[in-house]
């Protein structure tokens, strides 16, 4: 059985990723939870200490998620067409990256929200730069800019074609749009 808070983040973060952030209340998830909004208070004082909560526990989980598909021993542009697996899942189940989410609201968000969300893209593209860094070593990718630089593209291009295929064209545009850019990046 989750505790209250996990609940609570649960509830939260699947809310924000099919509403955004500044749609989803206190309300809203009092009433999904069963719990009064003073209980979500306790956890979590103002709706700035929950993103903090959803923004660091977004940082593990796909972080860890992220490194999992890394370190498989599959070539790189599998590698990549698995990280794409992971936003198409998202979008399967009509919920958007918590990351792209939140960041679309970032004038929103408080200086530490704000920190956290730089911190966890940061880290993704660390994470993402080692694929690429071993696509070119291992000669399955050829890429015209630096390795950090094209995992920022990649993750970047993953968010916004998470979003416009949720409005536009569904599962079978985003991976259409997934094969155009991995596979411009495949050595022939």
């Amino acid at each position: 059985m989750k505790d209250t808070r996990t609940e609570i983040l649960d509830v939260a973060e699947d809310l924000i990723q099919r509403m955004g952030i500044n749609a989803m209340s206190y309300k809203h998830i009092s009433d999904i939870v069963g719990i009064k909004k003073p209980s979500i208070h306790h956890h979590f004082p103002k709706k700035e200490n929950l993103v903090e909560a959803l923004l660091e526990r977004c940082h593990i989980v796909y972080g860890d998620r992220y490194k999992a598909i890394i370190d498989r021993p599959e070539t790189t542009p599998k590698k990549l067409r698995l990280l794409a697996g992971v936003f198409e899942e998202g979008l399967r189940s009509g919920k958007l990256c918590l990351v792209g989410t939140i960041g679309s609201d970032l004038i929103t968000l408080q200086d530490k929200s704000r920190l956290i969300l730089e911190q966890t893209i940061d880290s993704t593209v660390s994470i993402y730069t080692k694929a690429f860094m071993q696509g070119e070593e291992e000669g399955s990718l050829v890429l015209r800019d630096t390795p950090q630089t094209v995992a920022f593209t990649f993750f970047s291009f993953m968010i916004g074609a998470q979003i416009t295929a949720r409005a536009h064209g569904g599962i079978k545009s985003f991976h259409k749009a997934t094969e155009v850019i991995i596979s411009s990046w495949e050595a022939r």
